[in-house]
C-alpha cells in the first residue's frame, strides 16, 4: 500500500515496523493556499458526515473534512449546537458563577468579570 509508504520505521517488541499511530497531516502548502479550499460556516447541527455529502457526495468521507480542519476528536472539537453549548457552559461555569441553570448564562455574558471567562454571544 503506497499510504504507508512514507510512514517511518520503528521498533516495537525488538521487531521493525512502519509506524501506522502517527497522524496524517494536509500539505501545508495546500492547507495554506486559499485558492485550494473553499470557506465553510458550520451551520446549527450539522456535523461532518452532512458536509461531506454535500462536497463529496458521500458520507464516507467525512474524514476529509475533519482532516482539512486538524480535528483529531470529533466528539469535542467539531462545533456545539446552540442548546449543547449552552448546557456545557452551565456545566462548566455553574460552581464559579454562584449561579444555577440559565442565571450562568446570563453571569457570563457580564461584561465585568475578569476570570478570563469568554462567552460568545450571537444575537438571533
Amino acid at each position: 500500500m503506497k499510504y504507508f509508504e512514507h510512514f517511518p520505521v520503528i521498533t516495537y517488541q525488538g521487531v521493525r515496523v512502519k509506524d501506522i499511530t502517527r497522524r496524517a497531516e494536509f500539505v501545508k502548502t495546500i492547507s495554506n493556499n486559499p485558492y485550494l479550499h473553499l470557506p465553510y460556516t458550520v451551520k446549527e447541527n450539522e456535523r461532518p458526515q452532512d458536509i461531506a455529502l454535500d462536497y463529496y457526495g458521500s458520507v464516507d468521507y467525512d474524514w476529509l473534512v475533519l482532516l482539512a480542519n486538524n480535528i483529531i476528536d470529533p466528539y469535542y472539537q467539531w462545533p456545539l449546537s446552540d442548546k449543547d453549548f449552552k448546557n456545557y457552559l452551565i456545566e462548566k461555569y455553574t460552581d464559579q458563577s454562584g449561579e444555577e441553570g440559565e442565571a450562568v448564562i446570563d453571569w457570563l455574558r457580564d461584561q465585568t468579570i475578569e476570570d478570563n471567562v469568554v462567552y460568545y454571544y450571537k444575537p438571533l
